[in-house]
């Protein structure tokens, strides 16, 4: 494990980025007994002892990962990445537990040093946002933010749900903000993806916006590895055609396609104004890493200034998205945050991606921080203290050393 006895925190941590893997019981349990049909050809996800298989649009989806090892829910506490590149994709390997049992999640987090998290989805954040049905896609989000709200049941103060919205109609997914924020979600994921040949920051998403601003809830742009996606609807399979000819033998797109998904958003909202039409919404960029924020920041303001805008926007935007309440994520070992503290003390939030291949914990992102000289009261707001302001949360501080 790595983590060590000289590590402690003396404040609470929450981890900005972590995952459920999706149970059959959303699909047969939770969704409305009206549209289990119809759910079969549009979005339907289970797994037997062949492996997954996932129908999206009438066909069969590629799979996020082989059948014998399932990278996004692979790592348990006490694996480094070494072990986890040493596996042998041959074999069989578990998913970890937590991934789907709640107890088993919250023991984690105690060996992580977490003591909130936020729980994005999974299968629903790579196949839901790509479902055609529209009034489909909004039955099924309802079962899965019904199934994640009893999944974080299991310890309200500790499990922070994000919910799912039904972007393939504005109208729907209005009315799954406001259900959800009823219930007690104070998030709300939305992928950066084209939804029917609609882009997030187009216009005709504005009334969702606004929306998420009233209702006070956390919009989070987060992306998926994309291999069930179009080219034309997010970069992932893009980059795969480019580097299909390297030969890796693995996919790299999840290397590079966050970052170009999340970037390709938050451009589009600078370049639409969105920010400032809604100045108190809520924006939180997870599961991208962060060093492109700088220089999203500073192309968009090049070109806004050599553009023609449709409205008029802020030549500024650095100072828009900094001046508002907005969050990017980075992991542990992120270089950028380490080297340049004064860049992300304000909006930086640590992320596990528990339990993803890449899964790091909460003692390892303070032992980075602490070994670039980033100072005590900037570790406490970047593990926890920036999104805690945002979240208007207080999580329950279990403040001791790493074992």
């Amino acid at each position: 494990m790595a983590t060590s006895s000289s590590v402690q925190k003396s404040f609470p941590v929450i981890d900005a980025d972590s995952h459920v893997v999706e149970p059959q019981a959303i699909w047969e349990h939770y969704l409305e007994p009206e549209y289990r049909v119809v759910a079969r050809s549009s979005f339907w996800h289970e797994r037997d002892e062949i492996g997954p298989h996932t129908v999206l649009n009438g066909r069969p989806a590629p799979e996020l990962s082989t059948a014998t090892m399932p990278r996004y829910a692979i790592w348990q506490p006490g694996m480094t990445l070494e072990q986890i590149g040493e596996m042998d994709p041959g074999q069989q390997h578990p998913m970890s537990p937590g991934a789907t049992d709640p107890s088993a999640r919250l023991r984690d987090m105690d060996e992580m040093g977490v003591d909130q998290a936020l729980i994005f989805p999974t299968l629903f954040a790579e196949y839901f946002p790509l479902v055609e049905n529209p009034d489909v896609a909004h039955a099924l989000a309802r079962a899965y933010n019904d199934w994640l709200m009893d999944f974080c049941g299991a310890d309200s103060k500790r499990l922070i749900p994000v919910a799912v919205l039904p972007m393939q109609d504005v109208n729907f997914a209005v009315r799954e903000a406001r259900r959800a924020a009823a219930a007690g979600f104070k998030a709300a994921f939305i992928r950066p993806v084209f939804f029917n040949n609609r882009f997030p920051a187009d216009v005709y998403y504005r009334p969702l916006w606004g929306e998420l601003e009233a209702l006070g809830l956390l919009a989070c742009a987060h992306p998926s590895a994309g291999p069930a996606a179009a080219e034309l609807d997010a970069n992932a399979p893009f980059v795969e055609r480019v580097t299909s000819n390297l030969r890796l033998g693995h996919p790299v797109a999840e290397v590079i396609a966050p970052s170009m998904d999340t970037a390709t958003l938050l451009i589009a909202m600078l370049a639409d104004g969105l920010m400032e039409k809604f100045p108190k919404l809520k924006l939180h960029f997870a599961h991208s890493g962060s060093a492109w924020l700088p220089l999203a920041l500073e192309k968009t303001e090049t070109y806004l200034w050599i553009c023609n805008q449709a409205e008029p926007v802020s030549l500024d935007p650095a100072g828009v998205f900094y001046s508002r309440q907005n969050l990017v994520s980075f992991c542990a070992g992120d270089t950028s945050v380490r080297h340049m503290p004064s860049v992300y003390e304000s909006v930086g939030a640590w992320g596990s991606r528990y339990p993803n291949q890449a899964t790091t914990t909460a003692w390892e992102a303070i032992r980075d921080l602490e070994s670039g000289g980033v100072p005590p009261v900037t570790i406490e707001r970047l593990l926890g203290g920036n999104i805690a302001g945002v979240l208007g949360t207080k999580p329950p501080s279990k403040a001791k050393a790493a074992s």
